[in-house]
C-alpha cells in the first residue's frame, strides 16, 4: 500500500492518545493526535485525514460539537467515536451526525482495528 492512511486521534487522555498512535503506526497509518476538539478542528482544516478517532467527552469542545463542525467543512473524513460512556442516545446522535461507529471504552485494540478497517473499506 503506497499511500499511508492518515489518522487523527482526538482524546483528552494523553496515555490513550499515545497508545492509539502506537497501535496504528504499527499498522502503517500516518497518525496525528489532538488533545481537544478545538485543536482537532484546526488540524482537520489543514490536513486530509482518512479517518478520525474522536472522544465524545472532552473539555472545551466535545466530540459531538466537532462532528457538527465537520459537517460545515469541505472535508469528509470517516469518524469513529470513542466514549467511556455506553450511552445509546449519544451513540445514535453521533451516528445521525455522520459518525460511522461508536465504540465504548475500554475496548480491545483488535476490536478497534477491525472497526477502522471495516469503516475505511466501506467508504
Amino acid at each position: 500500500m503506497g499511500h499511508h492512511l492518515k489518522m487523527l486521534c482526538v482524546d483528552d487522555n494523553e496515555d490513550l492518545r499515545e497508545s492509539l498512535k502506537d497501535q496504528f503506526v504499527l499498522e502503517n497509518f500516518d497518525v496525528d493526535t489532538a488533545s481537544d476538539g478545538d485543536i482537532a478542528l484546526e488540524m482537520i482544516k489543514q490536513n486530509n485525514y482518512d479517518i478520525v478517532l474522536l472522544d465524545v467527552k472532552m473539555p472545551r469542545m466535545d466530540g459531538l460539537s466537532v462532528l457538527k463542525e465537520l459537517r460545515t467543512l469541505d472535508k469528509n473524513p470517516q469518524v469513529i467515536m470513542l466514549s467511556a460512556v455506553n450511552d445509546l442516545p449519544t451513540a445514535k446522535e453521533c451516528v445521525s451526525l455522520g459518525a460511522k461507529d461508536y465504540i465504548s471504552k475500554p475496548y480491545e485494540p483488535e476490536e478497534l482495528l477491525h472497526v477502522v478497517i471495516k469503516v475505511l473499506g466501506s467508504h
